[in-house]
């Protein structure tokens, strides 16, 4: 996948989740306590054209009130001190405050730009907060789809991927109004996942779990209070354990747990394969 695709898929990501991740990055990551904000809409235009990614005046629990700008980066730009600091110089130009600028870094790299500019009566920073080494559970503990989906981006620590991987899933699941919002949830998760290139059986234990969950949604809708709704759900979960046994993914307590079944169930099943 192309640099360009990705970020295009990923801009679309941020530009609808906007709002709510924003504020979770600055209260979670960036360990800003927000009393008040507002969102200022307004591209910078002199000789120059800029369009921030995100930009709010804020004050804070201390009553300093101060410009937030947020760059999200895909990848390590070797020229970003100098985009950061053309747009510190014009935000500073026009709205005469305090300016505290971070570029959020989406990809699982190392990220290695210059933040530094120091020239002739000439001293500029700016600050670059990685998503990647940043627990993945302060995001999976939100009740916000949008906030949740950016767990895949965090530090998993001692957590397995797949493990993690599920554990999102769940809470998608669990805070979802809809299956519509749920299935949109879970494409933003999908790309998310690529971008940072996690390996392909997250991907494949995502998709697994949640065909076989739209399938059993899609089944109890139409066989309603129909005779034959047990036996239905039961072959599901037969079908969908036996993937998973196939492919490897989890063991048998997990795959107990998650369907609601008994290991006993679990290892008859992993028996029939065998034979």
């Amino acid at each position: 996948m192309s640099n360009k695709k990705e970020g295009n898929q990923y801009d679309k990501i941020f530009k609808e989740n906007l709002e709510s991740v924003t504020l979770a990055l600055i209260e979670k990551v960036l360990q800003i306590q927000i009393i008040s904000y507002e969102k200022i809409k307004d591209d910078l235009q002199r000789t120059i054209e800029r369009k921030p990614d995100q930009l709010l005046k804020i004050t804070d629990q201390n009553g300093s009130t101060f410009l937030l700008h947020l760059e999200f980066q895909l990848i390590n730009e070797p020229r970003m001190v100098y985009r950061m600091l053309e747009y510190r110089g014009m935000l500073e130009r026009k709205y005469e405050l305090d300016v505290l600028q971070y570029v959020i870094f989406l990809s699982d790299q190392k990220p290695d730009m210059v933040t530094h500019l120091v020239k002739r009566d000439l001293s500029f920073k700016f600050n670059i907060a990685p998503l990647s080494s940043i627990k993945y559970e302060l995001f999976l503990s939100s009740g916000k789809g949008d906030e949740i989906v950016f767990a895949i981006l965090g530090d998993f620590g001692n957590t397995s991927p797949q493990q993690a991987a599920r554990q999102i899933y769940e809470r998608l699941r669990d805070t979802s109004t809809s299956q519509l919002e749920l299935d949109r949830h879970l494409q933003q998760l999908r790309v998310l996942a690529n971008l940072r290139k996690l390996t392909d059986y997250i991907e494949t234990m995502i998709d697994s779990i949640s065909k076989y969950i739209k399938e059993e949604d899609d089944i109890l809708f139409k066989r309603g209070e129909r005779k034959g709704k047990l036996e239905g759900e039961q072959k599901g979960k037969t079908e969908a354990i036996l993937k998973f046994l196939k492919d490897g993914i989890l063991t048998t307590q997990q795959l107990a747990t998650y369907f609601d079944v008994t290991e006993e169930f679990v290892e008859d099943l992993r028996k029939s394969l065998n034979t």
